[in-house]
């Protein structure tokens, strides 16, 4: 069992010296070693630019924060100048001033990361609208004023997610960062603007007596809206508590703040606000809102560069890993190395030691014994030949012996294969001959023909050429005497010419001519083909257009005999020595055609095996006399015929097993008396490649 699993291992190391197969060893060790660094750098590679990715974003949003916040402000102070506050005024146009700042930093970001997190177009868009709204910042109306205020906010924190999601941010699955990003790029944004919102709504209703039942409703939207958003970071929050703890005592302060201020907000919110009378008679203290806003900024500020940290020290760690690997693998290389080395210099040692007692063995000196070291399977060696050197020279004569008269014989049985193969060769290269003798002969009959016609047609052309230019001499000479008779032979040459259509046989002729070098042609072509003397190595062949090919050669075989059917798969390649493969395929012809009696038909189907597309099927069918079943285990047998005594050595068959069993292919027959011959062909699509091409049988075709 062993030795049939490692057949082909154990011959390729016997070809080679320790030196070359440690060395073959160690390649084989260093390519996947080699290869698996490779992929684990590659992917430790992807991962830090992933992260790499993720702070260009970080600092995408942290510069946009600023403009998120400053927007808010203004709008803010927008409501205040609405509704009628002298010092707002001021207010917007120091918020104007701040926004122009933040928008020259997020500028910044965006010349640096833009193109790369695809966000330069709507911070374009963002730009554009703030400038339309600073324009007419002190002329709108309050409602256009908020709405325009709320739709800059909107995309400013639309562009926020975008470029989370477009920096990989968003798809982070580090349980460490992935909360921290949550909060930072999405909740605590949110948080803030639905506090600005309801400050707004807070302010435009300070002095109202009674609160309106929109307002009722829009204020209750709004504790709606704010209450999940602090359960969601209040989640978040208590994750980061159980999955990274080291940063927890500086998420937590920030986190505590935002939702002791929250809290109170929502209490007021549900309390006083929408109770009229407690509204109207203690006021309103607009800092409750005021401290849970800078409260959910603080959260940002804290956690932004926490998270950026915590992506820092992963792209550091991942560059260490690298390194780490890198150091590791050769460090075991070099170990493996040291331990080959070891290995080598004992086994060649002990082939040392053999080598040398073998000289004295050769010198007739029986009594050496090895001494050997080791206590592997080489010192195992080198004591057994102890027990075989005295032996062996006392067979070593009887040996000799042997040889000679073995030699003797296999020259024989070598000379006697020879002249059968050979005799094989001549007959059905005779066979081959005589049918393109035959095929070349029709066609080339009709050109012999056609040519010697138009020699005759020539002559009477060039009679009437001779007698134009002797017109011409005339005229141009100005004689007289005989004009008269010239055109008189002149004119009844060319109604003989156009009587007897010499030029349009001529024409006619030429064409068959044509078609008949061009069948010649062909068939050289096919035959060629067939041959395939230019290919005497492993080529990629098309086996139906060799087949084709091989179909022209046999014509002469088998048109008299059979009708040939096709049923070809389209692009069947593989690959094969072609023309050992086109001896083949003739053999199996010519033998379906020799097998019918009168009047059949042969079918040629190619295809790949089901289940098998490693392997392609050539069957050939014929509706011949059948072998009988008794005969059907002998057919490939060298030297079995049923043929007549001097129509077929029998080697036909042989050769044929022989070249597609070299192929690593098989021929399978599957016959019937009275109703026909399939055999089946089964080749590989891609052979092994070997070191050596084997030598191949008689390359001319022969049949059974």
């Amino acid at each position: 069992m062993r030795q049939a699993i490692f057949s082909l291992g154990a011959l390729l190391m016997n070809r080679l010296n320790y030196l070359q197969k440690f060395a073959i060893v160690l390649v084989l060790l260093l390519i996947p070693s080699g290869s698996l660094l490779y992929i684990v750098a590659t992917q430790i590679t992807q991962s830090v630019e992933y992260s790499q990715k993720e702070l260009t974003g970080i600092s995408y949003n942290a510069a946009l924060r600023q403009f998120y916040e400053k927007v808010q402000s203004h709008r803010e102070y927008s409501v205040q100048f609405f509704l009628g506050d002298s010092t707002a005024e001021a207010s917007m146009a120091q918020a104007q001033q701040e926004i122009e700042l933040a928008v020259l930093r997020v500028d910044s970001s965006d010349t640096q990361f833009g193109d790369a997190l695809a966000v330069r177009e709507q911070w374009k868009n963002i730009k554009i609208d703030w400038k339309n709204l600073k324009s007419r910042a002190f002329t709108h109306k309050i409602e256009k004023s908020e709405e325009l205020h709320n739709k800059l906010v909107s995309d400013a924190l639309a562009l926020v997610v975008d470029v989370a999601d477009n920096s990989n941010l968003t798809l982070d699955t580090d349980i460490e960062t992935y909360y921290l990003m949550n909060i930072t790029n999405f909740k605590v944004l949110q948080m803030t603007e639905a506090l600005s919102q309801s400050k707004n709504l807070l302010r435009s209703i300070v002095m109202t007596p009674k609160l309106t039942p929109e307002q009722r409703t829009a204020f209750t939207v709004q504790a709606g809206n704010i209450q999940p958003l602090m359960a969601d970071i209040a989640d978040a929050v208590n994750r980061i508590n159980t999955y990274n703890q080291p940063v927890s005592p500086i998420v937590e302060p920030s986190y505590v703040d935002l939702k002791s201020n929250t809290d109170q907000y929502i209490e007021l919110l549900q309390s006083e606000i929408l109770d009229d009378s407690l509204r109207t008679l203690r006021g309103i203290d607009l800092n409750v809102i005021e401290r849970p806003i800078k409260a959910g900024y603080d959260v940002f500020d804290v956690q932004l560069p926490i998270l950026k940290n915590l992506i820092e020290v992963r792209i550091t760690n991942l560059q260490n890993q690298v390194l780490i690997y890198i150091a590791g693998t050769i460090l075991v290389l070099i170990f493996v190395s040291y331990l080959l080395g070891g290995f080598y210099s004992s086994v060649i040692d002990t082939v040392h030691t053999l080598e040398g007692v073998a000289t004295q063995l050769n010198e007739g000196k029986i009594t050496e014994v090895v001494e050997v070291e080791t206590r592997d399977e080489l010192g195992r060696v080198g004591r057994s030949f102890n027990q075989i050197a005295l032996s062996l020279l006392s067979r070593n004569k009887e040996l000799e012996e042997n040889r000679i008269q073995i030699e003797s014989t296999n020259r024989a049985l070598r000379e006697t294969q020879t002249a059968l193969v050979q005799g094989e060769k001549m007959a059905s290269l005779g066979q081959m001959v005589a049918g393109l003798a035959h095929e070349i002969n029709t066609p080339l009959g009709y050109v012999k023909n056609n040519i010697e016609m138009m020699i005759g047609n020539q002559q009477t052309i060039n009679d009437a050429v001779e007698q134009y230019r002797k017109l011409l001499d005339m005229l141009v000479n100005g004689v007289e005497d005989g004009l008269e008779q010239t055109v008189t032979d002149l004119a009844n040459l060319s109604t003989e010419l156009e009587k007897n259509t010499v030029l349009e046989d001529s024409k006619t002729m030429l064409s068959q001519a044509l078609v008949g070098t061009e069948r010649i042609q062909e068939l050289i072509k096919n035959l060629r083909e067939f041959s395939r003397l230019d290919e005497a190595d492993l080529a990629k062949v098309d086996l139906n257009s060799a087949l084709d090919a091989t179909l022209v050669i046999a014509n002469n075989v088998i048109k008299n005999k059979a009708v040939v059917k096709k049923d070809y798969q389209p692009n069947l390649m593989a690959e094969c020595y072609p023309a050992q493969y086109n001896q083949v395929v003739l053999n199996l012809l010519t033998n379906a055609a020799q097998a019918i009696d009168g009047q059949g038909t042969i079918t040629i189907r190619t295809y790949k095996e089901p289940g098998n597309p490693d392997m392609a099927v050539v069957k050939i069918s014929d509706t011949g006399k059948g072998i009988a079943r008794e005969n059907i285990s002998k057919i490939f047998e060298p030297f079995f015929t049923t043929k007549k005594v001097g129509e077929g050595t029998g080697l036909g068959l042989s050769i044929s097993y022989k070249i597609i069993e070299k192929h690593g292919g098989s021929i399978k027959v599957e016959s019937e008396v009275g109703r026909g011959t399939d055999f089946f062909v089964r080749i590989p699509v891609v052979q092994p490649r070997l070191a050596k091409k084997e030598s191949a049988p008689a390359m001319q075709p022969s049949v059974n």
